[in-house]
Parts: structure tokens; sequence; C-alpha cells
């Protein structure tokens, strides 16, 4: 396990110190097509307000952009607050429909589309009035079909929130490594662009997959199509602030994820020279096995060393001499040469991705806090997915 970890770790940094004065540079666009924007909306009255206003305000030359909000059958007043921008804006378009999730919302809307690339935009999140002109551009490349964003964390009043600005820092920069070696595997869901003609083709989002910007990912490299990160275009996104919710949303995340590797896993190693089947689905792969596995060890090890505490207890009440048995002998292995290595190329890491993002530089501290602070945290959902799925239990877990 160390010595896969170390292999993907020096993966990361080779690309970096490769392509570390590309990472801001995007293609300049000679043209710009036709644009809709799908907003997918589930009880969003207190963010789309100001969801709606950023796209707005996004630079891009007039009459080539369309606004599309789906309201997915909500309960509160989204479709009131839309509405009110309808009345004044005639590029927004207010569509209602039963509650029937995120996927079937924008499949619903892609039929009105009259754009020449569609872009998704969740309803909580916010891009900044370059972001489009700063993605368009790939899309000159008759061969790129998906371009996604850089997100960044909106909120980050508590702690959970610091937290979860750095893994995104970290989420995005290994993210615009992958660009460099075509294996963007994630189009997010905060802000992503897709070539229309080839996202119908395909015949839209996946309704049964939990993380439908995942799976049309890996449609759309599995067909021989190239995915696009663009560092430059920005967009911030509301994150859970609280554990529970910070969970929901990760189950998902796994669940969704597991899902697509077992729609996509007989790609593995197939066609010569497509990075999707050499790498994408390998590394994605192994990332899931490798966490099961560290699972499994953890469990092991407290078993062995609970049952030994338990039964020295017993005998110390007998009498025994219960510390005794606590001598501390160190020697020089391989695993240890290996778990040291794989330490200290973490931090280096961390520390090479923090200080190309928006995060800037981080002390070894604040790394090894958020590794053991916040890192461990996902084993949780990690867990809880794979029981959920023996379960066949795959709702929607977020609201």
């Amino acid at each position: 396990m160390f010595f896969i970890g170390l292999f993907l770790i020096f993966i990361f940094i080779i690309l970096h110190l490769r392509y570390r004065k590309s990472l801001n540079a995007y293609p300049v666009p000679k043209s710009y097509p036709t644009i809709s924007i799908l907003v997918p909306a589930y009880n969003e009255e207190k963010n789309i307000g100001e969801t709606i206003r950023c796209l707005l305000a996004l630079k891009y030359p007039k009459g080539r952009k369309e606004i599309i909000v789906i309201n997915d059958g909500s309960r509160d007043r989204t479709a009131e607050v839309v509405r009110k921008f309808t009345e004044k804006h005639k590029e927004i378009t207010l569509i209602d429909k039963p509650n029937s999730g995120k996927a079937n919302s924008l499949n619903y809307a892609l039929k009105r589309t009259r754009g020449d690339l569609i872009a998704v935009v969740d309803a909580d999140s916010y891009p900044n009035q370059d972001a489009l002109e700063k993605m368009v551009g790939h899309f000159e490349d008759e061969k790129v079909a998906a371009v996604t964003s850089r997100v960044l964390v909106k909120n980050k009043e508590r702690m959970l929130g610091k937290f979860q600005v750095m893994d995104y820092s970290i989420i995005a920069w290994t993210r615009k490594l992958l660009d460099f070696v075509d294996s963007v595997y994630v189009t997010n869901g905060p802000l992503s662009i897709y070539r229309s003609s080839v996202i119908k083709r395909l015949g839209g989002f996946d309704p049964t997959n939990l993380t439908e910007d995942i799976e049309i990912t890996w449609h759309v490299l599995s067909e021989g199509y190239k995915t696009r990160m663009s560092y430059s275009a920005i967009v911030y996104t509301s994150v859970p602030l609280d554990l529970k919710t910070w969970i929901k949303q990760r189950v998902r995340w796994n669940l969704g994820g597991i899902q697509t590797v077992r729609k996509y896993y007989k790609s593995m190693f197939s066609n010569a020279g497509n990075m999707f089947g050499y790498f994408v689905v390998p590394y994605v792969s192994a990332s899931f096995i490798l966490a099961i596995v560290g699972i499994l060890l953890f469990i092991r090890y407290v078993w062995v060393k609970g049952t030994y505490q338990l039964l020295s207890a017993y005998y110390a009440l007998q009498g025994y001499d219960y510390f005794r048995y606590f001598e501390f002998s160190f020697s020089f292995t391989l695993l240890i040469f290996f778990g040291a290595l794989f330490f200290i190329c973490s931090i280096f890491h961390y520390k090479m991705g923090f200080r190309n993002s928006e995060t800037g530089d981080k002390s070894v501290l604040k790394i090894l806090a958020y590794s053991v602070l916040y890192r461990a945290l996902y084993i949780i959902p990690l867990v809880a997915a794979l029981y959920k799925l023996a379960k066949g239990d795959l709702r929607w877990y977020t609201k």
C-alpha cells in the first residue's frame, strides 16, 4: 500500500514540476459559441437568487447565452424567487416539474436547449465573471467534449469549513495536473460545460447514478473524447458546515463513484493509448480498493490489540504485573522505511499543492492537522456507503 501511494504521489509531483508554469494557462477563445446554462434546483430559495445574479453577471457576448432554471418539485419559494428574475430578464427561463432528481431534471431541460454548449451550475454555486471566457476556448479542439472549473469554498466560518478549503484546494490542484495527461475524470457540479451534440447523442445524464457529474465524464471519456480543466475559471460553492450533512454528501460521492466504477470497469486496460482505460479506471478503482483494504487492516489491528488488552486486564486482576509486557524495541525494516518515505513525500505533496492554490503555503503542523483530524474522517462515509451498497439503498443523501 505504501508503494502504490508513493507511486501516485510521485506522478503528481513529476507532473507539477513539468507543467507548473502552465497551471493557469487557458486557450483564449477565437469565437463564442451559444451556451445554455442549466441550473437544477430543489429547495434552494436561500441560494438561487445569488446564483442567478452571478450567472447574469458572466462576461459573455450579448445574446449568446440563455439561463434555464429547473425547479425540481421544490417545496419552498424557489420557483417564486426565480419568476421575479424572469420578469426582468428574457434570457432566463423557469421550468417547473415534479421532483425526480438532478439527472432527470437536466435531461428534461436538454430537450429545450438551443446552445452549442451546455453548462451545468449547481443552485448554490457562484461563478466568477470571467469563468466562461476561460473555459470555452478549449472547445475549439473538436475532441474536447467537457470542460470543468476550479471549485473554491464560499462558506468557511467553522473548523469543518476551513478544512474543506484545504481539501478543495488539493482536489483542484491534482485535477488540473491530471488534465496534462488527458485524465480529468470528474466534471464537477458547481460549474462544468459540455458539447451539446455529444451529450445529446450519449443520451444525457444517467438518472440511476448518484453522481451524474462523474458518470457523464466517464461516459464521455469511454467514447474517446477528451475532458479539460481550466484552473483559472473559478466558481465558489457552499459546503456542509456540520458533520452530519458532510457525511451524507460524502456517502453520496462514494456511492456514485462505486456505481461508476462498476459500470465502466470493463474498459480497464482497453484501447491502447487511451488514458481512460489505462489510467483513469485503474486509478479510481485502486483508490477504492486500497481504502477498503486499509479499513480491514485497521479493524484487524483494533481486534487483535483490543482482545490482547482485555485478556491482559483479566490477568492483571489476578495479580500479574500488567506493565511488564509493555516492552518496546525498534528495528529498522523495509516497512518502516516505506512508511517514513511515504510520510515525508505526503507532506511535500500537500505543501506543493497548497502553495500553488488559493490557500497559500501551509505549515507542517496545519498539514498534519488536516491529515489526522480531517482526512481520517473519510473512513466514516466510505464504511456507510459500503453498508448502504450492500443493502441496495441508493437514495439521494443530500437535501
